[in-house]
């Protein structure tokens, strides 16, 4: 199945872009593909034009939501990371809701996603019950929860913009208990399971 390469933006306010495509503010037509020409671009510029990337409820693609955002405004930026569509998935991008709670390391397990679904916070076309099993879709955890899986999250290159460091060489991060991206890296991904 095809997949799109987007990045995972997240907000100094909090908020969380997901999937985004980052284009540099005077080229609105190629979106920059690597992170260290994001992280060139903001530092040049100072702004960037974040378009993400909606679907409805049947998973046909709805227009892009564009905006400029300035550096200020970003907090920490991931990717590329690959991005699934939410139709036409294949058996292994569904997971039982235990299975998933695990894999995006949730507290509360699979009662906190069913708890997610009862609030309406997945779309019809991201969970089903399969004789009487509950199953969620790879792209609807990225949408509510996160684009990166718990145990993926390190090796995913991530751009903390305030930091002004990219973090790209996560087996160092393991050596080193006092390294500051190690720190960093902790923080926004406490602030971003949200």
């Amino acid at each position: 199945m095809e997949h799109l390469l987007c990045f995972q933006v997240i907000l100094s306010n909090g908020e969380r872009l997901w999937p985004a495509s980052i284009f540099p503010d005077r080229d609105e037509i190629m979106p920059l593909e690597d992170l260290q020409m994001v992280r060139e671009l903001l530092e040049r510029d100072g702004k960037v034009i974040i378009s993400v990337i909606s679907y409805d409820v049947q998973g046909e693609r709805l227009q892009d939501h564009r905006q400029v955002f300035a550096k200020d405004e970003l907090s920490m930026i991931q990717g590329p990371i690959p991005s699934f569509p939410p139709y036409g998935i294949s058996v292994n991008e569904v997971f039982g809701l235990s299975e998933a709670a695990r894999l995006w390391g949730i507290e509360g397990g699979g009662a906190t996603i069913r708890k997610a679904l009862e609030r309406g916070e997945f779309s019809p076309s991201e969970i089903r019950k399969s004789d009487g099993i509950l199953l969620v879709t790879f792209s609807g955890m990225q949408r509510r929860y996160n684009a990166v899986m718990k145990n993926q999250w390190m090796e995913i290159h991530t751009y903390f913009v305030q930091e002004e460091a990219i973090l790209e060489e996560p087996e160092n991060l393991h050596r080193s208990h006092n390294n500051s991206l190690s720190t960093i890296a902790r923080r926004h991904r406490k602030a971003s399971e949200i």
